[in-house]
């Protein structure tokens, strides 16, 4: 078994319980991994300004990965690289969303803008995630600059998979297309996924991605979890993590990371 010497973990469906908090247990396990010199870090498709809370809680002084791997940021909330949709190509996204009628939302750097504050998706989204956006209307589908990630709001699972699909048909490998939490259709720059990012911030600290631990739940983590020497899916996630995963770890409201790391990076239990 590789020496894990960093932690990666998703937030949503993995760190976090299902009340979107994170369990002592998990923070715990967390600090005292760090105490020991282990690296740790999140990786999520939140933004940067949803993610930061979570990092401050936590106490990490490293580089984050957000938007599922399209900027890595100082906890501090200061972009150091990040990746961004071509703007033509971004205009065409957001007029498939608008002829489909899907809601749809544009972040450009750290920045997210909707069409529509009333739409019961995004007053969702805002409860959830704790972030407001700007309403511009029409100017939506008009960018001031290359979006760093296009997320568009289904109403159903089925729905966010068809979508998903249809994308994928349409633009190929012009975009990099997934989905996360169920109904989100997550649409960003080709090269952008969590692992690209993660092997950039491993190389930055000096670590090799075979002393890697990588722990999630979407479909969003499947190429973090193939690519790490311990990749870990949780016990609720997705069929696909699973089927890739180095082993299966307890779910997100039974203090799943927690149980990774003391197995793993700290060497406690079976």
């Amino acid at each position: 078994m590789p020496q894990v010497k960093l932690i990666a973990t998703d937030l949503d469906g993995t760190l976090l319980d299902s009340t979107g908090r994170i369990p002592e247990r998990n923070l715990r396990a967390l600090r005292e991994a760090m105490a020991r010199g282990v690296a740790a870090t999140i990786c999520t498709g939140r933004m940067l300004r949803s993610a930061r809370q979570f990092a401050e809680q936590i106490g990490i002084n490293i580089p984050l990965v957000c938007y599922n791997g399209a900027m890595l940021a100082q906890p501090d909330g200061h972009p150091a690289w990040s990746l961004t949709l071509d703007m033509g190509l971004a205009k065409e996204l957001l007029a498939m969303c608008l002829e489909r009628r899907v809601h749809v939302q544009s972040y450009v750097g750290d920045d997210l803008y909707v069409r529509d504050a009333d739409a019961a998706v995004f007053r969702d989204y805002v409860k959830y995630f704790g972030v407001s956006g700007s309403v511009v209307g029409d100017d939506i589908f008009n960018p001031p600059a290359s979006p760093t990630k296009l997320l568009a709001m289904a109403e159903t699972e089925e729905g966010a998979i068809a979508l998903e699909g249809d994308l994928k048909e349409r633009f190929g490998d012009a975009i990099y297309v997934t989905r996360s939490l169920g109904t989100f259709v997550e649409m960003l720059n080709p090269e952008v996924n969590k692992a690209n990012a993660l092997r950039r911030l491993a190389d930055d600290l000096g670590v090799a991605m075979n002393d890697v631990m990588a722990i999630g739940d979407g479909e969003n983590d499947i190429e973090m979890i193939k690519s790490a020497g311990v990749g870990v899916a949780m016990e609720n996630g997705a069929d696909k993590i699973k089927s890739v995963a180095d082993c299966i770890a307890p779910t997100n409201d039974e203090n799943g990371v927690a149980w990774a790391i003391e197995r793993y990076a700290l060497d406690v239990g079976p």
